[in-house]
């Protein structure tokens, strides 16, 4: 079995029964992050992604397809791959993973080299004359055929069912209660429950929340700039001192979640 093969329950192909275990899993881990500062969501996908990366440091370096599919991918995504140094006692497995595509890209960078030397005059003018061309470099024609970071694929099949989840408990009190202590959900995230909840009965309380708390944290930002008044800076800060990180989060996600290969 692969890289992340045994996370996914559509590629193992186990059985219904299986599935809605997961998803009642899904829901008290939920809860769990709903008392943590920041969107749940993307709290759940950091923690997921550094589990998947002690399993893929602990178990899966040496296997075969797993490191086809690393190689296919270049590796992780720039944000999963700074995540490796996270996972306690990782340096020996990422030597050894890294070693492995380092061979390869030196290979194809060797192929470029002997395309690029310098062609014999003849065979530049005939290039020129007949407007032959050689083709894309070997390493462009390498990058070009790489495949998205598995990681970032284990991700979004995550955060879609946590979205789901989240919609589908919205109606019930205790799950709506506890989502009001909580941050509530980044603009990415909100933006793609909406993208998969358009018609869902629960989504319009789910709007309401975020109204609400949007509000709290617009007057916690006005308040922020208020005692940088000198009129008022002998006031001290409560609550809003950390309202301009909180805004940052709130607008573009936890940091790294959404990288180049992670757009919503």
């Amino acid at each position: 079995m692969g890289f992340l093969d045994g996370m996914d329950p559509e590629v193992r192909g186990i059985s219904p029964k299986a599935k809605s275990s997961a998803k009642f899993l899904a829901y008290f881990q939920l809860l769990d992050a709903f008392t943590e500062p920041g969107c749940p969501v993307c709290r759940r996908l950091e923690q997921g992604a550094l589990m998947a990366l002690d399993a893929l440091l602990y178990e899966q370096v040496n296997d075969p397809l797993t490191r086809r599919r690393l190689v296919r991918s270049h590796g992780l995504c720039n944000w999963h791959a700074w995540l490796l140094p996270r996972v306690q006692s990782s340096a020996l497995g990422v030597a050894v993973i890294y070693h492995h595509l380092l061979k390869e890209a030196l290979k194809q960078l060797q192929a470029t080299m002997r395309e690029i030397r310098p062609r014999t005059r003849r065979k530049g003018l005939w290039n020129r004359v007949t407007g032959a061309d050689a083709g894309p470099l070997a390493m462009l024609e390498w990058r070009r055929k790489r495949t998205r970071c598995p990681l970032c694929s284990f991700a979004g099949r995550s955060e879609r069912g946590d979205l789901r989840t989240i919609l589908d408990h919205m109606g019930e009190p205790d799950f709506a209660e506890a989502f009001a202590r909580s941050t509530g959900l980044c603009l990415p995230h909100l933006y793609g429950a909406l993208a998969i909840g358009g018609d869902h009965a629960n989504l319009p309380i789910l709007l309401v929340a975020h109204e609400q708390r949007w509000q709290g944290l617009m007057g916690d930002l006005a308040e922020f700039t208020r005692k940088f008044d000198y009129r008022y800076a002998h006031e001290a800060m409560g609550d809003e001192k950390k309202s301009w990180h909180r805004a940052l989060e709130t607008i573009v996600g936890r940091a790294g979640i959404f990288g180049p290969e992670r757009r919503q």
